[in-house]
């Protein structure tokens, strides 16, 4: 399943490439007035263009260092030859014996500041091998590895699991097939601005819109060509014989945000920050012997290190909820992993230390609360009640006193002795499934569901 505004671009560059039924639209066809006017608005999308190879047609991207640009050498850049059916390294050897070295410059490039770039992504193709599969597009590794992202074949792109535990497609591929003559790779901009950003680098657009009528269409002339300055970032020449044109230019797309700004929301993301809003909780503030509201705010609580000259409820104040607060993860085992004392939210967040007091409470510290995305704040905080008993026996020995609980929990230790089970290999005994050990959890509510 191709991502939604993907399969919008693929729409656009079709009806645009298409030749005109009438000649009153011919001319603007000509001049690629409505190619160029994708080229710019696509820029400040957030589904940018990575690859497109309709019929005719091209546009490739580059990663490319800042300080190439500056100056900026248009001509240079118009001698561009790039396409992204290179390889990332290959072997190359001199005359006289020179011994084969590695040459990691995308030679061919056909321009100084192009060679010292990097494509994002990079057509292959088995040679030899013969079916749909044999040609296929790799994504950059740095560009993959940073970002954490993974091919999905069913989603025919590289995704990842976002803050909430949903998976989130970052790059999406469609490959051209004998009903669709498209190829199409389009990036989520945020993560391509994010690696732009702090490696440096723009994005550089190469294109060329080959606008021909079949039917009369000979050869090129070296007469009518034309160069057109959109602005500084977007620049081409221009072909028009009769009932056909090329358009070959490049397009320059700088990050949106300063290095400071991404740098500053990569770090936020890292400590559970990023600018989300805080939310306050009806809490047991130990420090003042008072149940009050305690915000998640970092600066509305304190730590047994940085009390002295304030007041402010310690870090480790315990909100209570209601216990049905677990439902919605219980009922999604596939997605959360409850364990005796935390909720683990695939690989996007967990919540540590979370436990049950006697009057069947689930409660858990403000500091690790404060770690949750927003959405599962206000999840929480829609639970949350006054403290009906203290916290849990366990709580207080494992967290305040630092010590083992030697008591183990009934429900773990049916859970290691099916474990024990299993591993002996009983006969008698054959475990379906051995993540259904890790989904079994108690029931605390009256539903039938639990």
């Amino acid at each position: 399943m191709l991502r939604f505004e993907h399969n919008e671009i693929g729409d656009k560059l079709r009806k645009i490439y298409s030749y005109p039924e009438s000649n009153e639209n011919l001319i603007n066809w000509l001049k690629a007035e409505n190619h160029i006017q994708f080229m710019i608005e696509n820029a400040k999308s957030n589904e940018i263009v990575i690859y497109a190879a309709p019929e005719y047609s091209f546009i490739h991207s580059l990663a490319v260092p800042k300080d190439m640009l500056e100056p900026l050498d248009k001509n240079d850049l118009m001698g561009w030859s790039a396409n992204p059916f290179t390889s990332a390294a290959s072997y190359s050897a001199g005359g006289c014996g020179e011994p084969v070295r590695i040459e990691r410059d995308l030679v061919g490039a056909g321009s100084r500041v192009l060679s010292k770039g990097t494509n994002l992504i990079y057509g292959r193709t088995f040679e030899g091998w013969s079916g749909e599969d044999r040609s296929y597009f790799e994504l950059s590794q740095e560009f993959s590895h940073l970002e954490e992202l993974h091919w999905r074949p069913e989603h025919n792109g590289y995704c990842r699991f976002d803050k909430n535990g949903n998976l989130e497609l970052v790059a999406t591929i469609s490959k051209r097939n004998s009903e669709d003559l498209l190829s199409l790779v389009t990036f989520d901009w945020n993560s391509l601005e994010c690696y732009l950003s702090t490696s440096d680098q723009v994005l550089v657009r190469l294109f060329d819109f080959t606008l021909v009528d079949r039917k009369s269409f000979v050869a090129w002339g070296n007469e009518n060509i034309s160069f057109v300055d959109v602005s500084t970032d977007l620049f081409y020449k221009q072909c028009i014989q009769g009932t056909s044109s090329y358009t070959r230019g490049v397009q320059i797309i700088a990050p949106r945000r300063s290095k400071a700004v991404v740098s500053s929301a990569l770090t936020s993301s890292w400590f559970g920050g990023e600018g989300k809003e805080h939310v306050d909780f009806i809490a047991q503030d130990w420090r003042n012997e008072c149940i009050t509201r305690i915000s998640t705010d970092p600066a509305a609580t304190t730590n047994y290190f940085e009390a002295n000259g304030n007041n402010l409820p310690f870090e480790l104040s315990p909100a209570f909820f209601n216990p049905e607060v677990l439902s919605k993860y219980k009922a999604d085992k596939e997605k959360y992993i409850i364990r005796e004392r935390s909720i683990q939210c695939r690989d996007s967040w967990v919540l540590e230390a979370m436990d049950e007091n006697e009057a069947g409470q689930i409660f858990a510290y403000i500091v690790y609360l404060r770690r949750l995305p927003e959405s599962e704040l206000k999840y929480w905080a829609s639970f949350n009640e006054r403290p009906k008993a203290p916290i849990s026996e366990r709580a207080r020995i494992n967290d305040f006193e630092g010590q083992w609980v030697m008591k183990m929990d009934p429900l773990e230790k049916v859970k290691n002795i099916v474990r024990e089970w299993d591993q002996l290999q009983y006969a008698w005994w054959k475990l379906r499934d051995i993540r259904l050990i890790d989904e079994v959890t108690v029931p605390l509510t009256s539903s039938r569901d639990e």
